[in-house]
């Protein structure tokens, strides 16, 4: 699922490591960079040197932070996607009909992001640009076994045969949100025609199950719209909310 590149540049890996490290960590010192990297403190430096130059990165303090340079480029990757376009006006809604949160995830390398969300309770810290591990939350391992990966490390908090069972079963996976996010929810893949993942919706579960069911079919058909949208061979006049899942009123 992670793709590995032919001929990895170390330059290009070693600076955006520097970028990853800044996001974490907040301003640093150089030393305080190259300790914790296990870098030289001079490449630790060029590397600043150059981001700053090129605007990403400024110096106060004696401190290297991250610049607001990196927002626009963010924001413009979020509305640009072909996920998010094809989610973003059915999500809303949905989450309104269920009166649940959901959450739209898409990978990156190793990792998952939170690329839309609707209908959050203020308990459930899942901001759009979080980023979890994938072996770490549930859109990843269900973006995992989709993509037909299904090693997980002995540290991650999910059993990949049980959620392997539940998605063979039923085409998705009830369990924790993440490892930092104790709420539970039911995630399910988002894949094209061809079978390639795009990503994952997670929809929170309330602490009793009685709504599994009507849960379960509800973003089934949630998923198969999203997915038609993308493909481009959606012909549906009316919103999702509308036309499939009146009965939720009822």
């Amino acid at each position: 699922m992670t793709y590995e590149a032919t001929r990895r540049v170390e330059t290009s890996a070693r600076t955006f490591t520097i970028i990853e490290h800044l996001d974490r960590a907040g301003p640093s010192r150089v030393s305080a960079i190259a300790a914790d990297l296990e870098m030289t403190k001079g490449i630790v430096h060029n590397h600043l040197s150059t981001l700053r130059e090129l605007g990403y990165v400024r110096k106060v303090d004696g401190r290297y932070q991250l610049s607001t340079k990196f927002l626009p480029l963010g924001q413009r990757v979020r509305t640009q996607s072909p996920l998010y376009q094809a989610a973003h006006s059915l999500l809303g809604p949905y989450a309104s009909r269920v009166n649940s949160g959901v959450v739209l995830y898409t990978q990156a390398g190793r990792d998952v992001v939170v690329i839309d969300t609707h209908g959050l309770p203020a308990s459930v810290d899942l901001d759009v640009g979080t980023i979890q591990r994938q072996t770490e939350s549930l859109a990843g391992v269900v973006m995992r076994l989709e993509s037909g990966v299904d090693a997980l490390a002995a540290s991650s908090p999910y059993e990949s045969d049980s959620l392997a069972s539940q998605l063979e079963a039923d085409g998705i996976a009830v369990g924790r949100v993440s490892s930092s996010v104790s709420a539970r929810g039911c995630g399910i893949p988002i894949s094209t025609e061809s079978g390639d993942c795009l990503g994952s919706l997670v929809v929170l579960l309330p602490a009793a199950d009685d709504r599994l069911d009507e849960i379960r079919e509800s973003v089934t058909a949630l998923c198969k719209q999203i997915e038609h949208r993308y493909a481009g061979t959606d012909t549906t006049d009316r919103s999702f909310a509308t036309e499939k899942h009146a009965w939720i009123d009822s």
